[in-house]
C-alpha cells in the first residue's frame, strides 16, 4: 500500500506546472566603451533588458551621479579634464527586487612623446562684400600676437584635409520637413568632401539620437541620415560642447557646423561654459541658424523650465561670441529651400580659406590669454579668424 501512495504522489508532481519563468533582465553600458579615454562632459548610454519599471543607479569612481527611472536610460555626465582611468558602475532594480548590474573601466591617454605644440595655425578667411576674396599672398597678412608682429612660416590655401563635425538638431521642432531639408543638406556636405577630408554625424535632441564614428568613406556616415524621427527638446549646448572635444585630438582643419532654430532648453552646461571651449579649441563653428518667420535673428524672448527670458537672451548671446571667437560665422536660412544651398556655402568657404602658421615671439605657457589679430594690407575686405588662444 506504501508503494502505491508513493507512486500516486509522484504522478500527482508529474501532473504539477512547472513555474513559469521570469521575464528576460538585464543591463549593459553602450558607451563609454572599456579603455577608452574620456573627457569632459560624456555621455552614458545605457542599454536594458527588461518589461518591469525600474529604477537605474549610475556611479562613477564609486560616487553617485544619477538616477534614472524612464527611458532612454541615459545620462551627460562631467568627467573633468584628468587624464586618468575612470569606473562607471550602473544598478538596475525592478520594482519585484529583482536586481541587474553593469561596470565599465574607461582608458587614459598614454603620453610616449613629447609634441611640439607651440606652432599656432589660424585659418583665415577674407571677404569684400559678399565675395570671398582669393588670390592673396603671404606678403599680403600680417599677423599681430599680443601687439607683436609675428613671422608667418607656413602659408597655405585650401590644401589642409578636413575633419568635421556634423550637428543636427532633430527635437520635436525641427520635425517634419524641416528635418528632411537639413538631412539633404548633410548629404550635399558629405558628397563634397574630399579623399582626405572625414566627418562624423550627431542628431541630437535632449539626448543622443543617432551618431557615427569619424570615417571619410560615405557608406560610414549615409545610414544614420535615413529614417530619423524627430523627438524631444534641445540641448544644443551640452552637444556642441561634446563636438568640440571630439575635435580636439583630430587632426587637420577642424569645423561644427551646427544645423539648428537655436533655442536652448535643456542643457545641463551653460553657454558660458561652452564659450570657454571654444576659446581654446581650434576648431571653428559653423551655425546654419533656421529662422522662424518674421525673426530678425536678434535674442529670442522666452522663458524655458530651466531660464528666464533675460537668461536665454544672454544664452543666444553667448552663442554668438563663441562662433566669432571660433573665427566662423552664423549663416542665417528663412526657407527651407536654402538648406542645401547653406551646406555647400559652408564646404566651399572652407575650401578657399587661407592657413597661417607662426611660432609665437611671447610663448610663456603661463595659460593667459593671447589676443591675435590678423590684417590684410588691401582696402575694402573683412577679414575673418579665431581671436586668439589660451598659451598652455
Amino acid at each position: 500500500m506504501r508503494h502505491r501512495l508513493l507512486a500516486l504522489a509522484g504522478l500527482v508532481a508529474l501532473a504539477a506546472p512547472a513555474p513559469a519563468a521570469e521575464p528576460p533582465f538585464g543591463i549593459w553600458i553602450d558607451r563609454p566603451h572599456p579603455g577608452e579615454a574620456i573627457f569632459g562632459p560624456q555621455e552614458i548610454d545605457l542599454a536594458v533588458e527588461s518589461q518591469e519599471p525600474l529604477v537605474v543607479e549610475i556611479r562613477v569612481d564609486d560616487k553617485l551621479v544619477a538616477i534614472v527611472q524612464r527611458r532612454p536610460f541615459r545620462y551627460v555626465h562631467d568627467f573633468g579634464y584628468e587624464n586618468v582611468e575612470r569606473v562607471i558602475e550602473v544598478r538596475a532594480r525592478t520594482g519585484k527586487g529583482r536586481i541587474a548590474t553593469a561596470r565599465v573601466t574607461t582608458g587614459k591617454i598614454a603620453i610616449d612623446e613629447e609634441i611640439d605644440l607651440r606652432l599656432q595655425q589660424l585659418y583665415v578667411t577674407v571677404t569684400s562684400g559678399e565675395s570671398r576674396v582669393l588670390g592673396l599672398t603671404r606678403d599680403d597678412f600680417r599677423i599681430v600676437d599680443r601687439g607683436d608682429r609675428q613671422e608667418i612660416v607656413t602659408f597655405e590655401r585650401g590644401d589642409v584635409p578636413l575633419t568635421a563635425v556634423l550637428l543636427l538638431d532633430s527635437s520635436l521642432s525641427m520635425a517634419g520637413p524641416r528635418i528632411e531639408a537639413a538631412l539633404r543638406g548633410a548629404r550635399l556636405f558629405l558628397e563634397g568632401m574630399a579623399p582626405l577630408d572625414e566627418a562624423r554625424v550627431m542628431l541630437f535632441s535632449d539626448r543622443l539620437l543617432r551618431s557615427t564614428r569619424f570615417a571619410s568613406e560615405r557608406a560610414a556616415l549615409d545610414p544614420v541620415l535615413a529614417g530619423v524621427q524627430a523627438a524631444g527638446g534641445t540641448a544644443l549646448n551640452d552637444y556642441l560642447f561634446m563636438a568640440l572635444k571630439d575635435l580636439d585630438n583630430r587632426q587637420g582643419r577642424r569645423v561644427v557646423v551646427v544645423f539648428s532654430d537655436g533655442s536652448d532648453v535643456h542643457s545641463v552646461l551653460s553657454m558660458g561654459e561652452v564659450l570657454h571651449k571654444a576659446q581654446s579649441s581650434p576648431a571653428l563653428i559653423y551655425w546654419i541658424h533656421l529662422q522662424e518667420e518674421g525673426e530678425t535673428g536678434g535674442p529670442p524672448s522666452f522663458t524655458s523650465s530651466w531660464r528666464h527670458v533675460a537668461r536665454n537672451r544672454e544664452e543666444f548671446l553667448l552663442l554668438h561670441q563663441a562662433i566669432d571667437a571660433s573665427g566662423g560665422r552664423v549663416r542665417a536660412v528663412r526657407g527651407l529651400d536654402e538648406l542645401g544651398a547653406a551646406f555647400v556655402e559652408v564646404l566651399s568657404e572652407l575650401r578657399e580659406q587661407y592657413v597661417l602658421g607662426y611660432y609665437p615671439s611671447a610663448d610663456l605657457g603661463d595659460g593667459t590669454w593671447h589676443d591675435v589679430k590678423v590684417r590684410v594690407g588691401q582696402p575694402g575686405v573683412t577679414v575673418r579668424t579665431r581671436g586668439g588662444y589660451f598659451d598652455y
